[in-house]
Parts: C-alpha cells; structure tokens; sequence
C-alpha cells in the first residue's frame, strides 16, 4: 500500500511541533507524515522519543528530509561537516521512528559527473557506516534533484543504491520532470521510471519507495519552484495511475505549498482508481 502525507507539519495544525502535526494530519486522514528538518536538525532524545510514541498511538509512518546544507562533493571540510549531519538525521530519525531519510548529495561544480559520483559514493559509505555503528536502523536515501547542476539523475541515484548496501533511492517525479525540461511527464515515462528501479534494483525497491510529489515549475536551469497541483503542467494523475498499475508501496510526501489539501487530493486520487 501507498501512504499519503505532508512535507512537515500540516498548515491547519493547531499548535507547532511535529507531535502535534502527527495528530492533526492523522485527524485529516493521512497517515504518513515526512520531517522537513531541512534547516537543520534541532531535537533532544526527550523529543525524538515522544514524536516516536505519537506517531505509533496514531498508526502514522514518518520519514525525515535531511538539512540542505549538504554536499558531498564539496571542499573537504564542507564534506565533514555534511557527514555529521547526516548521520544526526539518521541517529534522530530512527530514534522518531522514522524509516526514511533522504537529502540532496551536492553540486557537480567544475568536477566531472564521474568525480562528483566517485566522492558522493565515498559519503554515502562513511554514512552508513557510523549509521550501523550507531545501531540506527533506517534508509539513507540520495534525492532525485531538480536541477541538472545538482548530482542526482535518476540514473545515478539508482547506481549508488545498487553500489552501496543501506542505500536507497528517493525519488521525485516532479524534480525529473523540471530537471530534463518538461520531458518524462506522461504515464509512458512514469512508468519507465518504476521500470528502470525494478531492473537493477529489485521488485523489493518497488515495495518500500520513497516518493515526492507537487506542482513544480521550471525554467532553462531546472526547478524554479513548487507550485499546487491545481496550477501545475505536471501530469499528477497519470503519476498516480502508473505507481498503482506497478502495485507500488510506500510512502507519498506531497511537497506542495498547498501541502495538506494536496496531500490529501493525491490520496484521494488514488485510491478512486480501480
């Protein structure tokens, strides 16, 4: 099965914090939830171990979005710094409760693909490495980006997960589609794209998928921003339709700034289908 939810707390939740979302996105009826620690992760154990509690009293599964400031083919000291906190995003994140956790590994810069991939490989090695020497039990997953000078092609996101035990893909079908320009945005591709993730990764990856949703727009460099799925070109619908037809299970983090009234329309939409 596909659970539906937010990325972070819903906007019509009465009081800030993520338990508090938990319980207001459970009262809409998702039952999924992502935390969009994307400025940073700032949390005590105290913390982590009630958001745990709430979301197991709710039957809600959560995900977490590493910071941005993260690049693993950075400078040296850029990367070091990168590595500890993903490794706090994954420490906290299974401490949550969470399955998941995804983050965007860098920037090409002047390197090479192959360069940038080479020491994106080398982080993402280090990272589940202090995860497992931590005895934090979640997947680490490399995001499908937006912009075309960002590492994070489909491709390759399924070539480090096929490279690195622990690893997995996130991917975003709204960045694919604002990153290559408005290409891959018909049922076709959709599922083309399952299609590629099944064949070196496995029926398993298709079981346990973490996907990100919303209405984007782009430009000549890629992602320019989010948008609600009523204004989108981006064909949402036949995104649905292919996840359903290819029995895809997982998790569903709507990233619109609608947030939940989207989230709660791709739940919905999906579940109408036959």
């Amino acid at each position: 099965m596909l659970r539906f939810g937010t990325s972070g707390i819903p906007r019509s939740s009465a009081r800030p914090g993520t338990v508090h979302g938990i319980r207001r996105a459970r009262e809409l009826g998702l039952d999924h939830l992502e935390m969009a620690w994307v400025n940073g992760v700032k949390m005590s154990d105290k913390s982590a171990d009630a958001i745990r509690e709430a979301a197991r009293e709710h039957d809600l599964t959560l995900t977490a979005h590493a910071p941005y400031y993260v690049n693993l083919c950075g400078a040296e000291d850029v990367v070091e710094r990168s590595l500890a906190r993903l490794v706090e995003t994954g420490r906290l994140g299974a401490r949550c409760g969470a399955q998941s956790f995804c983050f965007h590994a860098g920037f090409y810069g002047k390197q090479s693909h192959e360069e940038a991939g080479d020491k994106i490989l080398e982080g993402l090695r280090a990272v589940t490495k202090g995860l497992k020497k931590l005895k934090a039990g979640i997947d680490v997953r490399t995001e499908l980006t937006g912009k075309p000078t960002q590492a994070g092609s489909l491709e390759e996101v399924i070539a480090w997960a096929a490279a690195v035990p622990g690893v997995h893909p996130c991917i975003d079908f709204s960045h694919r589609y604002a990153r290559d320009a408005g290409q891959h945005n018909d049922y076709e591709d959709f599922a083309a794209t399952l299609t590629a993730i099944e064949h070196t990764l496995g029926r398993a990856a298709l079981d346990r998928l973490h996907v990100h949703i919303s209405g984007i727009q782009y430009g000549p460099k890629g992602e320019k921003r989010h948008e609600p799925l009523v204004e989108t070109a981006f064909r949402w619908k036949e995104l649905l339709r292919a996840l359903k037809d290819l029995n895809v299970s997982g998790w569903v983090v709507s990233e619109s700034p609608a947030m939940e009234d989207d989230a709660l329309l791709l739940q919905k939409t999906y579940r109408r289908l036959k």
